[in-house]
């Protein structure tokens, strides 16, 4: 029986770093950087067919594309890029986000990108439909520009429901579907918005959402004003802020095999870096209801900054717990966050961080 083996796909400011490693996460074996000197907003794994990656390349000059993987991010292959309907009033920008569609869609895989829209790949990512019932909501006119633009940023697909997903957009907030994308309804009940709205479930600012990978109705989101959890079949969020030492960050993580337990990096919302007495990840075992700061091995007093899509689980038991920094930083823990080292320094800014188990 072969081994697991694990590998970070690390997205920078300059490049995808991949890093791997065996079951044991010791040490780390570096390649790359793939697509050199462009931005690299985010890099998938596909654990549906075990061998495909995904990346979403940004080029400051050329323009951005979508490279596909069948060797594990050896080798590259340009795909087409989401492009908006003849006629539209909009044109794609970059991509933002890429998730393997459900295990029961093994050719699907959905694209999330800026001006905030969403696009369905049926050909595992060559080519690209628009998802028109989100794209041209009725509620749009009322999205606004958060600080990194208008994208939609985050795609979380249901463990046992593959017609039910969540998306989340920056600056509109958590929207969601229970027919395979032919409708959307807002989703933001619960939470609160950094302006005054009144009763309006309008202008919420989700900065990470994710779904539990093997329990349905699991959502767990990083917002602007707090931390939210969503369980079962609950149609509001609870906020779950209590405990942290702030309500703002960016990068959220939930644990592969246990329902209650998530992390979170918070930062401070005025400075964006974290907040005294330094660089943490935090975990909770109950859904929230309380929180365990996380720090051994880390830099002490470090004010670092983390992105919205740099942390990361794999899927080991026990799981792996990644983050990187703006700093250029990828930190790696072996034990669910009880001790963290440092897998990598001095690359570009980190603006993604994802795994692969295989």
């Amino acid at each position: 029986m072969t081994k697991p083996r694990v590998a970070i796909l690390v997205g920078t400011k300059k490049g995808l770093h991949v890093f791997r490693s065996s079951a044991s996460r010791s040490r780390w074996a570096h390649e790359g950087p793939y697509f050199a000197p462009q931005p690299v907003y985010h890099a998938s794994f596909d654990p549906r067919d075990g061998e495909s990656v995904y990346a979403a390349v940004n080029a400051t000059f050329g323009g951005p594309r979508i490279e596909v993987s069948r060797d594990l991010g050896r080798t590259w292959t340009t795909a087409a890029n989401p492009a908006f309907p003849a006629g539209s009033d909009l044109t794609f920008k970059r991509t933002w986000h890429l998730e393997p569609g459900h295990a029961s869609q093994p050719n699907v895989l959905w694209a999330g990108v800026e001006p905030a829209a969403l696009f369905r790949s049926d050909d595992r990512g060559i080519s690209w439909q628009p998802v028109r019932a989100i794209n041209e909501h009725a509620e749009r006119p009322h999205w606004s520009p958060g600080g990194g633009g208008l994208c939609l940023h985050s795609v979380g697909i249901d463990a046992a429901d593959p017609g039910w997903m969540t998306v989340g957009i920056s600056a509109a907030g958590v929207y969601e579907t229970r027919d395979g994308g032919k409708s959307w309804t807002n989703g933001n009940a619960g939470t609160r918005s950094p302006l005054p709205r009144g009763e309006s479930l309008l202008g919420r600012c989700v900065h990470h959402l994710v779904a539990h990978p093997t329990r349905s109705g699991v959502r767990f989101q990083q917002n602007h004003t707090g931390v939210y959890w969503r369980d079962g079949t609950a149609t509001r969020w609870t906020d779950r802020s209590a405990g942290l030492p702030s309500d703002y960050g960016f990068a959220a993580a939930i644990h592969p095999h246990d329902d209650a337990t998530a992390y979170v990096v918070p930062l401070h919302d005025r400075l964006r870096q974290a907040p005294p007495p330094g660089i943490a990840v935090y975990r909770t075992r109950d859904r929230g209801a309380s929180w365990k700061r996380l720090a051994s091995g880390l830099p002490r007093g470090a004010q670092l900054e983390v992105m919205r899509e740099s942390m990361a689980a794999d899927r080991l038991d026990p799981a792996g717990i990644y983050f990187g920094t703006t700093n250029g930083e990828v930190w790696a823990s072996a034990d669910e966050g009880r001790s963290f080292s440092q897998v990598a320094a001095y690359l570009p800014a980190v603006l993604s961080v994802s795994t692969i188990t295989s």
